[in-house]
């Protein structure tokens, strides 16, 4: 077996690694005397003929923002903390550079503390490609945040293999395996299980509506979406899905009532399809009397049933919505 020391000598082994690794070599021993190796004064950009070893020559190179609270650079034989992790440098010429420093502290024959002796990697180039990565899971994120939803991954028999952000949401935790499918009302199990069955033969994404039991026994509407995520070959490795509280959203689309309409409504519809009172009255076979008399009404109308409906049926098959919050006012909106 081929023995290094027998061929090449250490210092050279020492350069060699240095130069092609990015790295550098500390020492500081139980005298307080630190020791660098000439990548280590590379990686700061300093000089070796005219800068002198020393805790606080690298302390001056750290970031500001990286830098430890102020110690005694003795505790290095205790507490290796003061270097060790991942941290931002500055050169001299302005550069700003990523190093992750590891130590090690060795002994003597009696096993007393002798140095501490650390290894430093330049990994700037690392961050930089890992950069795109952080961006998009601040990204994925926020979009959690925004959607106010469960994101889960799920197998093609309907488990739930995984929460994603949801590791202190016991809430959430509920969903795991098929844990979904015991908080489903019973009588809607089925169609649960065969709905999601068809759309994984199928490949078709998974778009659902249904209630799950609530810790306190209620039930609450639930909407839950997932597709598909394919190896390289077409076949589904797994489906992302998220489930959100659509509750409030559910309640507040009851269907009016055959003669439930407001003179405010009746405004907010004509005025967002930009349509004139005599547009509407010519549209419902009212006259524009009419309309403006109902549209001046606090409250629900007070006309005939059929007049109602026909206003309603007439703004609704033009774009708009009315919905009837449990809780607030009556409104409209686009369809």
């Amino acid at each position: 077996m081929l023995q290094f020391q027998d061929h090449l000598d250490p210092w050279d082994i020492l350069r060699f690694f240095e130069d092609k690794v990015g790295a550098g070599l500390w020492r500081y021993d139980a005298e307080g005397r630190m020791q660098w190796s000439r990548g280590f004064y590379r990686l700061l950009g300093l000089d070796p003929f005219t800068i002198a070893p020393s805790y606080a020559e690298i302390e001056k190179r750290i970031h500001p923002e990286d830098r430890r609270p102020k110690r005694d650079p003795r505790e290095f034989m205790f507490d290796r903390s003061l270097l060790n992790g991942e941290i931002r440098i500055v050169r001299p010429n302005g550069a700003l550079r990523w190093i992750r420093i590891q130590s090690e502290v060795l002994l003597d024959p009696a096993s007393a503390k002798e140095s501490v002796l650390g290894l430093a990697i330049d990994i700037t180039e690392q961050r930089r490609l890992l950069q795109p990565l952080k961006m998009d899971s601040d990204r994925y994120a926020a979009l959690i945040d925004i959607t106010g939803g469960v994101l889960w991954i799920g197998t093609q028999d309907g488990r739930i293999t995984a929460l994603l952000k949801a590791d202190n949401n016991a809430e959430a935790q509920r969903l795991f395996g098929n844990g979904w499918i015991d908080l489903l009302p019973e009588e809607e199990r089925e169609t649960a299980l065969r709905n999601w069955l068809v759309a994984a033969e199928t490949g078709r994404p998974y778009d659902v509506e249904h209630r799950l039991r609530q810790p306190d026994g209620s039930y609450r509407w639930y909407r839950c979406k997932a597709v598909p995520v394919p190896e390289a070959d077409g076949v589904i490795r797994e489906w992302l899905g998220i489930s959100m509280d659509v509750h409030q959203e559910k309640l507040s689309l009851q269907p009016a009532g055959a003669a439930k309409l407001t003179g405010a409504q009746l405004r907010a519809a004509r005025g967002m399809l930009n349509w004139s009172v005599k547009q509407l009255a010519s549209r419902t076979g009212l006259s524009a009397a009419v309309v403006r008399r109902l549209e001046e009404q606090n409250g629900m109308l007070r006309m005939p049933e059929g007049t109602i409906n026909q206003l309603r049926d007439t703004l609704s098959a033009a774009g708009v919505e009315f919905i009837f919050p449990a809780v607030g006012k009556p409104g409209v909106r686009p369809r």
